[in-house]
């Protein structure tokens, strides 16, 4: 598959994709629903949400419970989930030739961004020691949504001064096909972590899936 001439920037998201999946998501949603508990809250119909959308709900329900408890609660999970996130990123490595794919594509022309739910300090630690370059960074202390909210995926693009119609998504979960398809991407990419099945992506239905995100150079345009 030849990509589109049209294509001028590129969307990464980052843990997964371009480093090594380094959090353990499920740990981390433990560790917040042990904080929901001591703030007199039922953990149960919590479990299966993602961390973040789980913040925000009972952080919803303490500001309706009225005693003043959600900027502490708040405060306490983010804590709690920054620690586990500085944590792993101490030996994340970059996939191989990702730091050179990114290279390779501002070089030909392309603007590169990076959109990630993950902490600033984090993703910073990991991308500095993996010689990680992109034109734009937003993680979530940059933006008020995050993705799948589309409006992370514009803000980035807004300030790589692209238009959607323009720009490609590329993510090894679901969510960063939706949020591509959300803003109209021109191309949703779908990255196959080792040891995903093939068919992960068989629900969201990226343009392209790839074994490894580096081979997106194989399918550039010729006259690039």
């Amino acid at each position: 598959m030849i990509l589109s001439t049209a294509i001028r920037a590129w969307l990464f998201d980052f843990d997964g994709t371009l480093v090594e999946p380094s959090i353990d998501f499920d740990a981390m949603r433990r560790a917040v629903l042990e904080i929901v508990a001591r703030y007199g809250l039922d953990p149960e119909p919590l479990a299966r949400m993602y961390t973040l959308e789980l913040i925000e709900r009972v952080e919803a329900q303490l500001i309706r419970r009225g005693d003043g408890l959600a900027r502490a609660f708040v405060r306490e999970a983010e804590e709690a989930i920054v620690a586990i996130e500085i944590e792993a990123a101490r030996n994340v490595s970059a996939y191989e030739g990702a730091p050179d794919m990114l290279l390779r594509l501002m070089a030909l022309g392309y603007r590169v961004g990076i959109v990630t739910r993950n902490c600033r300090a984090a993703v910073e630690q990991v991308m500095a020691r993996n010689d990680l370059r992109c034109d734009v960074l937003l993680t979530r202390d940059d933006v008020a949504q995050v993705k799948p909210d589309p409006r992370h995926l514009l803000a980035a693009l807004a300030a790589l001064d692209v238009l959607p119609q323009q720009a490609a998504m590329c993510g090894d979960h679901p969510m960063d096909i939706a949020a591509g398809r959300a803003i109209g991407a021109t191309l949703t990419v779908g990255v196959l972590r080792p040891g995903v099945a093939s068919d992960y992506f068989a629900e969201a239905q990226p343009d392209l899936v790839l074994s490894r995100v580096v081979d997106l150079l194989d399918h550039l345009p010729a006259k690039q």
